[in-house]
């Protein structure tokens, strides 16, 4: 979905492939739904900061109250009442001349009705009776007009808000883009390379997995019927053969060594197109260790000189679990080996 999103929105300056043509109508079509939605989104805030004086206290602190007051038509309105006032106090006129006086003035999105009543001071007049105030009474309301027009307003936007998202394309088309969409994604996500498995691994997981594959072959599932014994290396040799030309169309078996002092060996197994050899040992009780390392010595010796040999694979079966220690026999063997790579792989496992 993340990179669905990213790539709706990055710029392409030509379309090669027609999910980039799709991604460019989504990306017009997000931005024009965009576009249409802020208008509608700010103008409630707007509206709201432009009649704020209606929830403040209506008096001579309320902004639009004073807004009007410092107009020029209040003042114009006003000027006779404060003049009288003025006149009476000084002694100069009577009481019958003066009045309060009442009117509306629009203040943006409100209206503020004022009241200006007359009230005796507590102070004597000239000529007698007393002085006189005007004091002022104030209402903001909202100013039906706007409201509607407001009202109005957001109405019409959201209405466009909403057609252009549900009217913005049919169900088919959507379908039909999001088919493009999965094809051009398909396509450019990373195939990653499967892990292509070497002749030399592949030859020591089976080696390593041979005892429980022995076990398997000795088990028969009918019953009083027997299975295929291991009792010796030719068995072990045997088993063997066949678990590589499962995987290995060119098995070369007892293969044939150089001579050395007039006397040749010969391999057990060699995979001529990977330069493997392969030798199979048994031990058994009563076979003491140390002759199975001299014969794997002289194995090494006889072998390296074979021009198809660049990998010495030992695979001894260890079914007694005579072997205690194989990674000391696998040091000393490399260290003869020399540049020669040499492999020692038991089975099964004391790991």
């Amino acid at each position: 979905m993340l990179k669905w999103i990213y790539a709706s929105f990055a710029s392409n300056k030509k379309y090669d492939t027609p999910g980039e043509l799709v991604m460019s109508i989504r990306r017009w079509r997000i931005l024009s739904a965009v576009s249409l939605s802020v208008p509608a989104l700010m103008l409630l805030p707007f509206y709201f900061a432009w009649i704020a004086p209606y929830f403040e206290d209506s008096e001579l602190t309320n902004s639009a109250v004073l807004e009007a007051i410092n107009t020029k038509r209040y003042q114009e309105e006003t000027e006779e009442t404060f003049q009288l006032l003025s006149l009476y106090n000084q002694g100069k006129i009577e009481l019958d001349a003066l009045h309060g006086l009442q009117g509306v003035q629009p203040i943006r999105g409100v209206t503020v009705v004022y009241n200006l009543k007359l009230a005796p001071r507590n102070e004597p007049r000239e000529g007698g009776g007393q002085k006189y105030k005007i004091e002022g009474q104030y209402k903001v309301s909202l100013s039906i007009g706007y409201l509607i027009l407001f009202l109005s307003a957001e109405m019409v936007l959201i209405g466009t808000v909403i057609t252009s998202v549900s009217l913005g394309s049919s169900k088919a088309q959507r379908r039909f883009e999001e088919q493009i969409l999965q094809t051009h994604f398909s396509l450019e996500s990373p195939v990653l390379p499967t892990p292509v498995e070497s002749a030399e691994e592949l030859v020591g997981r089976m080696l390593k997995r041979f005892h429980n594959f022995a076990i398997d072959l000795e088990t028969h599932p009918r019953k009083g019927q027997k299975g295929i014994q291991v009792n010796n290396e030719y068995d072990v040799q045997f088993l063997v053969n066949a678990l590589m030309g499962l995987h290995f169309d060119n098995v070369k078996s007892e293969e044939p060594t150089p001579s050395i002092a007039a006397s040749s060996s010969r391999l057990d197994f060699l995979l001529p197109e990977y330069g493997i050899v392969i030798e199979t040992k048994y031990t058994y009780q009563g076979r003491p260790l140390k002759k199975l390392n001299d014969e794997m010595i002289n194995d090494i010796a006889r072998y390296r000189i074979h021009p198809e040999c660049r990998l010495i694979i030992f695979f001894v079966y260890d079914r007694c679990r005579l072997i205690r220690s194989p990674a000391t026999i696998q040091m000393d063997l490399s260290k003869i080996s020399g540049d020669l790579p040499v492999r020692l792989i038991v089975s099964p496992s004391h790991l």
